[in-house]
């Protein structure tokens, strides 16, 4: 019996077979490598962009703290200037019982308004005589009298008192 010997065939092909494991092994090797160098580089990418947003969030929420703080200053402050404080019935009463008696010939009385520290009168009178004798008038009438605006305007006087302290009559 004469045999074939594949022997060296064989082994031909096994290290043909090994050298392409060993280039494949070192291609997949390689690839991972490459792999993990790229994700390693992402990973550290968005490391540095979630600690950048993590920075701009710590900074917006510093700056929302102080606006916060700011506007509840602003809200105590407003408060202290918007606190309604009631008038007192007998001021009140006491004005509305003067309007009619105001000497006006010619003038008129604007506006008036209420608040807890004065009365606001506006009005124009068309003589200085006539300014005169209501400016009289509620000096007469009232602790404290201001002139807040006094202007000459197209042939007539305009004026704004502030009227502090109505006098009562006591008998």
């Amino acid at each position: 019996m004469n045999g074939i010997n594949l022997l060296p065939w064989r082994l031909e092909k096994y290290r043909q077979l090994l050298f392409l494991f060993v280039i494949k092994l070192s291609l997949i090797l390689v690839l991972a490598l490459c792999l993990w160098a790229t994700i390693s580089w992402f990973q550290q990418q968005q490391k540095e962009a979630l600690q950048t947003q993590q920075h701009h969030f710590e900074q917006q929420k510093t700056q929302l703290t102080q606006t916060l703080q700011r506007v509840n200053q602003l809200k105590q402050t407003m408060q202290h200037f918007t606190e309604l404080q009631a008038i007192p019935p007998k001021q009140v009463e006491g004005f509305l019982s003067l309007l009619p008696q105001l000497p006006f010939q010619q003038g008129e009385l604007e506006s008036f308004g209420f608040n807890a520290e004065a009365i606001q009168l506006k009005g124009f009178c068309l003589e200085q005589a006539e300014f005169e004798r209501l400016h009289d008038f509620l000096s007469t009438h009232f602790s404290s009298l201001k002139l807040s605006q006094f202007k000459p305007e197209q042939g007539r006087l305009l004026f704004q008192f502030e009227l502090v302290g109505i006098k009562t009559d006591e008998k």
